[in-house]
């Protein structure tokens, strides 16, 4: 009977940054689509710093949804690139979700912490002892 050894945590919090990515980008996907259909989603920012259009952080939001939700199932392969892409991916998604922290504030903050938690477990993950 061959024994096996228990999966360490970190590569669960591989399986579950992967998991994660996977929803960010659906939810990317579908935010971005919210506000390319209909300006009328969002509420008008007054002055803002940044003079983008709501359908530009749309098209944003789109393009950024895509590419988590694809290196999401890369991850799930155990490759060191994909996690590197996947570190890479999720600050980005930090940073277009703080700048969009006027027109989604609370969605924001959510998106933020999440994506917090999958640069860290995919740090986490390195090591001798990761799978």
């Amino acid at each position: 009977m061959a024994q096996h050894s228990p999966r360490p945590a970190a590569a669960l919090g591989t399986g579950l940054a992967s998991a994660l990515m996977i929803l960010t980008g659906v939810l990317g996907i579908t935010q971005g689509i919210a506000a390319i259909a209909n300006d009328d989603v969002y509420s008008v920012v007054g002055k803002y710093a940044f003079k983008l259009d709501v359908s530009t952080w749309g098209w944003i939001h789109l393009a950024v949804g895509a590419l988590v939700l694809l290196t999401g199932f890369a991850l799930f392969t155990g490759s060191i690139l994909a996690r590197a892409i996947g570190v890479l991916l999720a600050g980005a998604v930090l940073i277009v979700n703080f700048l969009d922290l006027p027109y989604e504030p609370y969605w924001s903050v959510i998106m933020i912490a999440l994506n917090l938690f999958v640069i860290w477990s995919l740090f986490h993950d390195v090591g001798p002892d990761a799978a």
